[in-house]
């Protein structure tokens, strides 16, 4: 109970904690929910209404274990440890996670839906600790008389709770609300001789009922101080005394409209476009540097134009006429915010609010392009693998052609930068040799018994089926290694994604149709659909959603689509992979693709290189910056360099020359080659080359059954 767990931190001070940090349910709940920190409160089991983090310095583990046992028979002597079991985290790790959610309290609890969220006003009351219980007992009250809730964490141990009410402040009742509640918890605030601000300062929220806390007289003093050391009242007005109504000067307010958008994209998940904006509550953790993937463009130039929260609060003023006028919403101001963006879909996970930027900035590209009309360089990288299909029916001559001076005056011309190498394309695709392949396989199986766990539907990407064929041959490779009969569906599309990271998204539309329509019937019967190209497959398992809403075929699709290396890491979690490795020691430097760090983690990928016998280690960088076409482009040319410079190139440079630089994407792979020097693998042909030659899967290893 969120009381007694105020009552109960009386009796931990007495033991003399260093800190002692409150987590509610509401805190818990949407922490669950968000990818990037979900995992971090495993400890939590249950569903209790209030978690305290309970903090102890040491010189020592034996003087912290001592600590922690001092608490614990503290609590059971005074009859509470039935209402407060206690969790201990000594691992380096686990408090880590333990803080880093406290801190990211705020942005994870403005990551709920819709219009109501939890305001700011009350958030700073400081009350003594022994009148915390009967302070919160009242404001649950309080807020219930106006039919809301209120969410509770941070600082128990110092009486100061940050306290945020459930507040639609885009109607008038919502600020009437908000102002009820704050004037009554100043009342309280005085009556249990706290302050309105133990350590945020007053502002504009707050200022106005100083004199409620300090009374006239000592308020009266305040006002002529400040008189005194700036008579002209310019620094810094309206704040501490001689304030507004808080009413005034709000974010929303009653007034607050945005202009309807039809979107392209379904947006009824965020409640429209506008919401999905406003999901960005300002604060500010795409500014963060040296860690983590967001925001890569804010990480290269330190511009605060190129933050997520910048891209949101132009888009939103734009929206509602504030800053910009709606008309300039697809104007050249508002479009230069959102330029940079790398659509890398790193806030979605870590930023604590899920501000999904990238889909939001293909919608704006859509608008933008419908204005505006289509770029010539816009259709040539949307499109392209019709023209990479083209190209490689005359491999050597388009080859010789895209090296030509020719060529480099074209790119030019179109803004393409010319620094670049375009991937050459091969001899033979993918699809020329998997015909090959699967007459030699029906052959030799027309005289063997044939064996297969089951079948997997390999989606081969353009870049796997024009450029890097030996990327789609090592993972049928892997496929078949693990006992898998693998089906190529030579039907496929595109997956849409060069169109969606230009706007162009009634002609991705159109390609997650004729997907889903060719894929669904393997979905439908439980078989995976496996890719070896992460921007790929997680367009089908995230974009789909969106361009074909309510589908039960796109959901089947999302549902059943897996990475090469995440595929072999599930199947092997609960059965014998049943492949032979090879026994050589090998050290691998893998990075990541940005989405898939985004959507589900590095986790698959590091597991299957151990899985391989391969010493691994994670890059730890953040995006490589090629981002698509991004890093094409000649003006963005130099940000994409700086954005693989923050980190990861370094990185690179130093790693030893007997390592493998192991990659999922191909942007990735183009990007580090192109900057370092280095030649890099993609993970699926690490691990392939490490499956054992002349391996072949047998049954009674794993789950067989015999194929017709």
């Amino acid at each position: 109970d969120l009381v007694e767990s105020m009552e109960v931190t009386t009796s931990i001070l007495e033991v003399e904690p260093s800190a002692v940090e409150l987590m509610d349910r509401m805190l818990i709940e949407l922490t669950r929910q968000q990818p990037g920190y979900a995992a971090q409160i495993a400890n939590i089991t249950g569903n209790p209404e209030a978690v305290l983090a309970v903090e102890f310095y040491g010189e020592t583990d034996e003087e912290l274990r001592d600590k922690v046992d001092k608490l614990e028979y503290h609590l059971r002597q005074k009859g509470l440890l039935p209402h407060a079991p206690i969790v201990r985290v000594f691992d380096a790790k686990g408090q880590t996670d333990v803080w880093t959610v406290r801190k990211a309290g705020l942005g994870l609890l403005m990551s709920i839906r819709g219009d109501a969220k939890p305001i700011p006003g009350i958030e700073d009351v400081s009350v003594p600790v022994e009148h915390l219980a009967e302070y919160v007992a009242e404001i649950k009250r309080v807020c219930a008389d106006y039919g809301t809730v209120a969410a509770y964490y941070a600082h128990a141990s110092a009486g100061c709770l940050h306290i945020r009410p459930l507040v639609n402040l885009k109607d008038a009742q919502g600020v009437r609300v908000m102002d009820e509640i704050t004037r009554a918890a100043a009342e309280m605030a005085h009556r249990f001789s706290g302050v309105l601000s133990g350590e945020h300062g007053d502002g504009l929220q707050r200022s106005e009922l100083n004199e409620t806390i300090f009374g006239p007289e000592l308020y009266q003093a305040m006002r002529e101080l400040k008189g005194i050391f700036d008579p002209q009242g310019l620094m810094n007005p309206g704040k501490v005394v001689n304030a507004p109504p808080m009413t005034e000067s709000l974010r929303y307010g009653a007034s607050y409209q945005t202009v309807p958008i039809q979107t392209f994209l379904d947006f009824s998940r965020e409640g429209g476009f506008a919401r999905a904006i406003e999901m960005c509550n300002g604060a500010g953790v795409c500014r963060k540097v040296g860690a983590g993937t967001m925001c890569p463009s804010y990480m290269a130039t330190r511009d605060e134009k190129d933050t997520t929260r910048a891209r949101a609060n132009a888009l939103r003023n734009a929206l509602s006429g504030r800053m910009f006028s709606p008309e300039e919403l697809l104007g050249p101001e508002v479009y230069d915010v959102l330029d940079l963006c790398l659509s890398c879909k790193a806030c979605k996970t870590e930023c604590p609010s899920s501000v999904d930027m990238a889909k939001i900035k293909t919608e704006y590209l859509a608008h933008h392009l419908e204005e505006h009309g289509v770029p010539l360089r816009t259709r040539i990288f949307a499109n392209i693998h019709a023209s990479s299909k083209l190209a490689s029916k005359t491999p050597k001559l388009a080859n010789m052609a895209m090296r030509s001076p020719v060529a480099k005056i074209a790119m030019r011309k179109v803004g393409i930068a010319t620094e670049r190498e375009i991937s050459p394309f091969a001899e033979e695709t993918f699809e020329a040799w998997w015909a090959k392949h699967v007459a030699r396989r029906d052959a030799r199986q027309a005289t063997e018994p044939r064996y297969t766990r089951g079948q997997v539907v390999y989606f081969h990407d353009t870049f796997a089926t024009y450029n890097y064929p030996r990327v789609g041959r090592a993972t049928v490779r892997l496929l078949e290694a693990a006992g898998y009969e693998v089906i190529v569906e030579t039907r496929r599309a595109c997956c849409g994604r060069p169109m969606l990271s230009k706007g162009l998204v009634e002609q991705a539309r159109g390609l997650a149709r004729q997907n889903v329509f060719h894929l669904a019937p393997y979905a439908r019967q439980g078989i995976p659909i496996v890719g070896s190209e992460p921007s790929c497959i997680f367009t089908l398992r995230d974009e789909y959603l969106d361009l074909m809403p309510g589908d039960p075929d796109a959901a089947h699709v999302a549902a059943n689509s897996y990475m090469i290396d995440e595929f072999l890491a599930r199947v092997a979690a609960t059965e014998d992979l049943g492949i032979e490795w090879r026994s050589e020691p090998r050290s691998v430097f893998f990075h990541g693709h940005c989405h898939q760090k985004a959507l589900i983690g590095m986790k698959a990928s590091m597991d299957a290189l151990r899985l391989a016998g391969i010493d691994a280690k994670e890059s730890g960088a953040g995006c490589c910056g090629m981002a698509g076409s991004f890093g094409y482009e000649a003006e963005h040319y130099d940000v994409s360099r700086k954005v693989g410079e923050e980190r990861l190139f370094p990185r690179v440079r130093t790693t030893p020359p007997e390592t493998t630089i192991a990659i999922a994407g191909v942007s990735c792979h183009q990007q580090i080659e192109h900057f370092t020097g280095r030649r890099v693998q993609h993970i699926a042909e690490v691990l392939a080359e490490q499956v054992q030659p002349g391996h072949v899967w047998r049954p009674g290893v794993g789950k067989a059954q015999a194929a017709d």
